[in-house]
């Protein structure tokens, strides 16, 4: 794969749940502070029980998520890797490996904290984002449908 430049980053972090909010300008930056990494089949971007201080967003190939050596899943392109340790600061719970040669994007906790810190306009739409994949997550759980959001003039509360 070929170097992407910021501009293409940008694209493809706008398909990336957690980024979706962003406008493009905001996207930019956050493209700008992303290294783009390329991972040879079996080569781990970390293991559970560390901490993880960057989110990896798969731009092509395989990452394999395993724990105790037990495959769990696979991520493809366009999803994540190490969102939830990225921003709880907590050990990882299962190891990253890539099951092919794959190509990433890393980006790393303090710099985007620094990002946020400097474009604090930013943050809402991050955390607006966070929030609806912790709901989506929720809802598939519970097995229930999403309730309807209020429109204007609607006095119900918007789930």
């Amino acid at each position: 794969m070929e170097t992407l430049t910021t501009l293409d980053r940008a694209i493809r972090l706008q398909e990336v749940d957690l980024f979706s909010e962003l406008e493009t300008d905001e996207l930019a930056l956050v493209a700008s502070i992303a290294a783009q990494i390329e991972c040879q089949q079996g080569e781990v971007l970390f293991k559970k029980n560390t901490p993880s201080n960057a989110l990896y967003v798969v731009l092509s190939g395989r990452i394999e998520m395993s724990r105790g050596g037990q495959p769990m899943f696979t991520v493809g392109a366009d999803e994540t890797v190490g969102n939830w340790a990225f921003f709880d600061k907590q050990l990882s719970v299962s190891t990253a490996t890539a099951s092919q040669t794959s190509w990433v994007l890393r980006i790393e906790a303090q710099d985007f904290f620094d990002l946020l810190a400097d474009n604090t306009d930013m943050t809402p739409s991050v955390f607006q984002a966070l929030f609806k994949r912790v709901r989506s997550l929720l809802v598939r759980r519970l097995g229930e449908q999403p309730a309807p959001s209020a429109g204007p003039g609607d006095d119900r509360p918007a789930g």
